[in-house]
This record gives C-alpha cells, structure tokens and sequence, in this order.
C-alpha cells in the first residue's frame, strides 16, 4: 500500500470516530485520533465508550 491509501484511509476512518464520539457527548478529537491511528479497532473503541452526560 502507498503512503497515500494508509493516509486517507486513516483519515476516513478517522472521520468516523469523530462522528461517534460527537454523538455519544464527547469531543470529536478524540475520537479522530482514535479512528486515525488504530483504525477499525479506534472505531470499535469509540463506539464502546460510555456518553458523557451534559453538564450545566
């Protein structure tokens, strides 16, 4: 695989856990660097995660 597919694919995958942990409360960023850096493992991690109840 080129440097281009590892990048992009960890780019989507990345994506993917920014959506889920915005949807369970938490801050996007972590969950693209989850997804970015362990891919399909980052996704499953986000995905079990606890939401985060929203403070006032």
């Amino acid at each position: 695989m080129s440097i281009f597919t590892l990048l992009a694919l960890g780019i989507v995958t990345g994506g993917i856990g920014a959506y889920i942990s915005e949807r369970k409360g938490r801050r996007h960023l972590e969950g693209f660097l989850l997804g970015f850096f362990f891919g399909l493992i980052g996704i499953l991690i986000s995905l079990l995660l606890p939401k985060r109840k929203i403070e006032d």
